[in-house]
């Protein structure tokens, strides 16, 4: 890591380095104290701290040490999931101005991230072809790097990344194979809706997941349509959704073969069966998917209109 090689002499680091699992407080004090060797700092990498994560409660021991710890120990607690900032020990870092957040990137950041990538590998790439790849992959940066590295070996000898090449490489994230999905179901292509649900199945998705997806790109939808409504400015989706303007013009697009009603109740289908497996009543199975998609497909039918059918094969 960069803090690695900025804090600890080359040669030098493993024997000024300590790194911690959930420990005692003692053992972190202990390495804290310990001092560095042919060097100006030890650096203590503290992972996941139950404390810090809100899975117990700071041992005061600790919180009266870390003002008074040594100039040359750089204490670094790292936590994978979110850290509880209603716990004692996150507010006496946060006094001592030790939080530092890694938040992931998005919008012209994430765009930007993508082009300087492709850039580093002597590739240009625009800003249009960068949010396609973001909304094919996904936005996870490694993720991203892995499919930038990809493609620019593809054509090395081509100055500019064609699109095309996007299309043909990039593996698509389970957002974008659900985004596919919905895309026939409001375009009433059967076949191709069940063919994407059935590889997204076997690729591993768990059928939670995708339901959770279902349900966030139906309410993407939705939002779309009241600001429509509203008679926002088309600029204003992207930020309102928190997507790329590519992405918000797929979205547009959607939204156009569908009435506002049959997506409001595409909403309340995919919630309440959300609703329903989670409490137990309905199986986290394919099958429970399945009928879901023959739901909303049948609400493209005339006497459908506005209404998904309340019973349809093994859901009811």
């Amino acid at each position: 890591m960069d803090l690695r090689k900025a804090l600890l002499p080359a040669g030098l680091e493993d024997l000024n380095e300590t790194i911690l699992e959930n420990p005692e407080s003692d053992a972190l004090i202990a390495a804290a104290e310990t001092m560095p060797f042919m060097a100006d700092r030890r650096l203590v990498l503290v992972r996941d701290l139950a404390a810090l994560e809100g899975r117990s409660e700071p041992d005061e021991r600790l919180l009266n040490y870390l003002p008074q710890a040594p100039d040359y120990a750089v204490l670094l607690f790292f936590c994978a999931k979110k850290a509880d900032e209603r716990k004692k020990l996150f507010k006496a870092v946060q006094k001592l101005n030790g939080i530092v957040s890694f938040d992931p990137l998005k919008g012209s950041e994430l765009t930007s991230f993508v082009t300087d990538a492709f850039r580093k590998l002597g590739r240009e790439c625009d800003q249009h072809t960068a949010d396609y790849l973001i909304f094919l992959s996904g936005s996870d940066t490694n993720r991203l790097l892995t499919e930038v590295a990809k493609i620019s070996a593809y054509h090395p000898d081509a100055p500019a990344v064609d699109p095309e090449d996007v299309k043909a490489l990039a593996v698509p994230s389970a957002e974008a194979n659900v985004f596919q999905m919905v895309d026939a179901v409001v375009a009433g292509q059967e076949t191709r809706a069940f063919r994407l649900l059935r590889d997204t199945l076997r690729g591993g998705e768990d059928p939670i997941r995708i339901l959770a997806l279902l349900l966030r790109q139906f309410r993407l939808m939705q939002h779309v349509k009241i600001m429509q409504y509203e008679k926002r400015n088309a600029s204003d989706i992207p930020g309102a959704l928190g997507v790329s303007p590519y992405a918000a013009r797929q979205y547009i697009r959607q939204t156009q073969l569908w009435s506002p009603s049959q997506v409001r109740d595409a909403v309340r289908l995919c919630l309440d069966t959300d609703l329903a497996v989670k409490s137990g009543e309905l199986p986290a199975r394919a099958e429970t998917l399945e009928d879901v998609m023959l739901r909303l497909l049948l609400t493209r039918t005339p006497k459908n209109e506005g209404k998904i059918p309340q019973k349809y094969g093994s859901f009811s």
